[in-house]
């Protein structure tokens, strides 16, 4: 077999220069008061020059589903994309999702098929990394174990000539799950320092594209800085003081954690904006929006046991998924994480494989009529369907009657105040449209907001409780040592579905902003002089729609444990 060479590009067309600093997780609850206060000068300069408004996201607003929606210009049940896993069809099993999984074109395809050259510098979403007329470096997703390196790069060489000057693009140094007494204290400096290293690595990687471009800036570049999620996570409670699992003593670096990431990030964006130049256009945006945390937690399938949709096994049985959980959690805590990242390789066939009877073993398919994957950034219900799931019991001609049985029974769930536990419970069809509603759980869920505070879901502890969990509440309120958040406590940051959309300048001021994240592409292709079609075909190889690949099994441990770090799984 010859390889095959690469299809000539076209000749590179004359696009205005856009560039888009993303700001994940970034919220206007914290840019505005700080622009009044004088602390923020460069945000304050863009919005004096430009403007600004909220950006809804999508639903669920996380991550990965947001991400592919601004890439694409779709949303989820468009582009294939839910969260950060996704359940096997007929089986009670999970894999990880990754770019493969995306059923439609990204932007930066689109941009290099056009002939213009793109930078996109960590975003998620992304691995692995398709070829692109200039650089594409993955985001938080790419199988990295010790920083990013050539693999997770669309241009290993060009990659490598620049993180020879800058260092590494991402260290995941940070250990954001909290789990150690005194994560809170050290983690700002390190956040600080992160958003330096990657506003010198995008710079440096600016100036090498326009040398190779004869000083012309890319078509379209891209810097995702993940910091402002993370410090919404941990010290949203830190930063706003009604916050029910607020500390008062927390020490002032705490206290200022929040906003001095933000400090951090307006002076990164002033630089990228002044290196790019005035004749690029550039806007700053986020994918979802950020908020403090109630102090309590939601356990879903405690909940539908306590209706007596779901059945937890007699006998040994019941204890799978507390002996794969323990198992897990075992090694997370005691073991360095290179050695814990060894086991999860050499122990389990996939990592995939350990997470799925964490989350489903231990359930009696027989009886149980509905069960959720208890997974907070995609908070559903599955009806254990005869005929599609592995070990159905509920009849097709059951269907829609025991799913609105569940949904009425979800609307009556009540917090100790007795105010609603769920903004929302609709079939999966209400609330998306699109070829891909099979992945998606057969009841869409909304957490409700608890006094303006996020509730999290989080997975049911059956090892606390009896049989069938008797003793442990659906509704559990957290006591004040728990309040920092982390496995099993929920963060004390969640996500709020309004992100930020910024334009730097006034060049844009006779169009709309993008009325959702989904908007975003095809507003930035009317910005660049690039037509947009709207049906352009999926992601192909050979002129079929490619299948999805997956992760091979090491590959599948470092993306598991990178996102346990990150506090997305349990």
């Amino acid at each position: 077999m010859t390889d095959t060479p690469p299809a000539p590009r076209p000749a590179p067309t004359s696009l205005r220069p856009v560039l888009v600093i993303a700001l994940d997780g970034a919220t206007f609850d914290v840019i505005e008061p700080m622009v009044a206060a004088g602390e923020l000068p460069n945000l304050a300069r863009f919005l004096a020059a430009g403007r600004g408004e909220r950006l809804p996201s999508t639903v669920p607003p996380v991550t990965f589903p947001a991400w592919s929606s601004f890439m694409t210009g779709l949303e989820p049940a468009e582009h294939g994309i839910f969260d950060f896993t996704q359940k096997v069809e007929g089986a009670y099993r999970l894999r990880f999702v990754n770019a493969t999984d995306r059923r439609a074109p990204s932007i930066f395809r689109r941009v290099s098929d056009a002939g213009g050259r793109v930078l996109v510098l960590g975003l998620p979403a992304t691995h692995p990394p398709e070829p692109v007329n200039g650089l594409l470096v993955c985001g938080f997703d790419a199988p990295v174990s010790t920083g990013t390196d050539e693999r997770s790069a669309s241009d290993p060489l060009l990659y490598r000539s620049i993180a020879r000057k800058a260092g590494p693009w991402m260290r995941p140094e940070l250990d954001e799950s909290a789990r150690a007494n005194d994560f809170h204290e050290r983690a700002v400096s390190t956040l600080l320092a992160r958003i330096d290293r990657k506003r010198d690595f995008a710079l440096e990687a600016m100036d090498q594209l326009r040398a190779r471009n004869g000083g012309a800036m890319p078509a379209l570049t891209m810097v995702v800085f993940s910091e402002s999620d993370t410090a919404g996570h941990h010290y949203f409670r830190d930063h706003d003081p009604g916050c029910p699992r607020h500390d008062s003593t927390a020490s002032p670096e705490r206290q200022d954690a929040l906003a001095e990431v933000y400090r951090r990030l307006d002076g990164a964006c002033a630089a990228l904006r002044d290196a790019a130049g005035p004749e690029t256009t550039c806007v700053v945006l986020s994918d979802h929006g950020m908020g403090a945390a109630s102090d309590k937690v939601l356990h879903l399938n405690r909940f539908l046991a306590e209706q007596g949709l779901l059945y937890r096994r007699a006998g040994l049985g019941r204890f799978v998924d507390r002996f794969a959980r323990g198992l897990r959690d075992l090694a997370l805590a005691s073991l360095p994480p290179r050695v814990a990242q060894l086991l999860f390789r050499r122990a389990r066939a996939a990592a995939a494989e350990l997470e799925s009877r964490a989350r489903f073993g231990g359930f009696d398919w027989s009886r149980t009529v509905a069960f959720s994957e208890e997974a907070n950034t995609h908070p559903g219900i599955w009806i254990n369907l005869a005929g599609r799931e592995a070990e159905g019991c509920v009849a097709p001609a059951d269907y829609d009657a025991v799913r609105q049985r569940v949904i009425d029974a979800l609307l009556a769930w009540r917090l100790p105040d007795g105010q609603p536990a769920l903004a929302r419970a609709l079939p999966r069809e209400a609330v998306h449209a699109g070829p891909h509603l099979e992945r998606i759980p057969d009841i869409v869920i909304e957490l409700a907001l608890d006094g303006g505070y996020g509730l999290s879901l989080v997975p049911t502890p059956w090892s606390e409780g009896g049989p069938q969990g008797e003793g442990i509440p659906s509704v559990r309120v957290l006591p004040p040592e728990d309040y920092a958040g982390g496995r099993g406590r929920g963060m004390n940051g969640t996500h709020r579905f309004d992100g930020i959309w910024i334009e730097a300048d006034s060049s844009t001021a006779d169009r709309r902003p993008p009325a959702r994240l989904a908007s975003v592409a095809p507003w930035l292709a009317e910005t660049m002089g690039l037509a947009w079609d709207a049906d352009a075909a999926p992601r192909s190889e050979g002129g079929a729609e490619a299948a999805p690949v997956d992760y091979d099994a090491d590959e599948e441990a470092m993306v598991a444990e990178r996102l346990r770090a990150l506090g997305y799984l349990e």
